[in-house]
């Protein structure tokens, strides 16, 4: 049956079909605004009657329609909104913080680092950090390795939502926050932080193997989503020569629907246990070097980047 899954899967179709990997369950994911992935993975989540889903994001406003679809489903679900803007790290330790001493979560089953900013304009965070890199990776370090006394183990897992972007460039070691603000280009920041995802799976791998939690990566496809505010022509354009030009064969637009089996798949579907591998497309697990840079699978880059992103947060984490 797995060989079946591909492009057209949709998230509803995998949690029907895995529905006793959803059931009774808990899952976490961030950035479930409307319109977006991260929310259409909840809803379909919903219909597959989790116990809780706790969703993690800046905004009630934003997240409040997907409460509402949710409840719409379900209202037995419990529902646990925590706000936290994942580019700041004050604000990170403060919701992980708030979810460890949260009884009404007494475990987290899945956990799903959704949130992302693609291609903005030149911005530090308060912490001095690269936005795209803070909000789309350096927040999920914090709060993953903070909440991991709540993940299950063995069986559970870490998602990591990246996407084929890492095949815009590697992880900037001597600058990746681009102090050299002239050096700074939109697909380069977003291309490092959808590597640091990946890698960051692999040294989870590596360092959760005994305790029975696996990780795994994966591009979602293209969709359209709030995730494109930033982008011009230009930037369209650039993304097409430097990114989806490797593999010279623009991708078809996914539904919101297709765009999140792959989560789905990567976070329910026990079969993947017995697989190798870390990088999901098309709700498969590819090594192919149109969606996946050598760079983003590199096992030593990962061990390294661990250390950087400790020396960047401050924190030393054991994990």
């Amino acid at each position: 049956m797995a060989n079946s899954f591909g492009f057209h899967t949709t998230g509803d179709e995998l949690v029907k079909h895995f529905g006793d990997r959803v059931a009774g369950r808990i899952f976490l994911i961030t950035g479930p605004s409307e319109g977006g992935i991260g929310a259409e993975t909840a809803i379909s989540l919903a219909r597959g009657n989790p116990s809780t889903l706790v969703l993690v994001g800046r905004s009630v406003e934003r997240i409040q329609p997907t409460i509402d679809a949710i409840r719409d489903i379900n209202a037995a679900i419990h529902v646990k909104l925590v706000l936290a803007d994942l580019a700041s790290m004050v604000n990170v330790c403060e919701a992980a913080q708030e979810i460890l001493n949260d009884a009404s979560i007494p475990h987290i089953d899945v956990q799903i680092n959704n949130a992302a900013i693609m291609a903005c304009p030149y911005s530090l965070t308060k912490d001095g950090f690269e936005l795209q890199l803070a909000a789309g990776y350096l927040g999920h370090f914090v709060l993953t390795n903070h909440i991991l006394p709540k993940l299950s183990k063995p069986g559970g897992r870490i998602i990591n939502v990246s996407s084929m972007g890492n095949l815009a460039s590697g992880i900037r070691w001597d600058d990746p926050n681009f102090t050299k603000v002239s050096e700074y280009n939109e697909w380069d920041a977003y291309g490092q932080a959808k590597t640091a995802n990946v890698l960051f799976s692999i040294e989870l791998n590596r360092r959760l193997a005994a305790r029975g939690i696996r990780s795994f990566a994966l591009h979602p496809g293209s969709f359209a989503s709030g995730l494109a505010k930033f982008l011009t022509p230009e930037l369209l354009q650039e993304a097409w020569d430097k990114i989806i030009g490797v593999s010279g064969v623009r991708p078809a637009r996914k539904s919101l629907q297709q765009a999140c089996a792959t989560t789905l798949r990567a976070a329910l579907d026990p079969a993947l246990e017995a697989e190798e591998g870390v990088w999901l497309a098309d709700c498969q697990l590819t090594t192919d070097p149109s969606t996946i840079a050598p760079w983003a699978l590199d096992a030593h880059d990962a061990t390294r980047l661990w250390a950087l992103s400790e020396e960047l947060v401050g924190e030393k984490f054991d994990a």
